[in-house]
């Protein structure tokens, strides 16, 4: 579907040029525009392009569980393996005596325990 697609396109590119903006002048939110754009390329199966999205939104704000998670994610379907498990054990050890009981949490925790 056509239109479809260029919608997609378009609010796509809204966001990088949003998220461009708020990397310059360091705005800060409860989620960044970065982390939304890495969302939505993740939730299309676009992990090669959220990967990145979401490394320039750990370098802004380090160590959000969203952003680490999704990273891992992204990374581990783009086959990124060693680059995955980094990302899932910086989210354990961020996690580190927490009584979290977040799925993510979980399926970090199993990845890595199978390594």
């Amino acid at each position: 579907v056509p239109h479809t697609v260029s919608f997609v396109e378009s609010v796509i590119a809204l966001l990088r040029a949003r998220a461009d903006k708020e990397d310059k002048i360091g705005e800060e939110q409860d989620m960044s525009s970065r982390e939304m754009l890495a969302d939505l390329l993740l939730e299309l199966k676009r992990p090669e392009e959220a990967l990145p999205e979401y490394e320039v939104a750990l370098k802004l704000n380090p160590n959000r569980f969203n952003s680490l998670y999704g990273a891992a994610s992204s990374a581990e379907m783009a086959g990124k393996n060693e680059k995955a498990t980094t990302y899932y054990a910086q989210l354990v050890k961020v996690c580190a005596g927490s009584n979290s009981d977040r799925p993510e949490l979980g399926r970090a925790k199993a990845l890595l325990a199978k390594k």
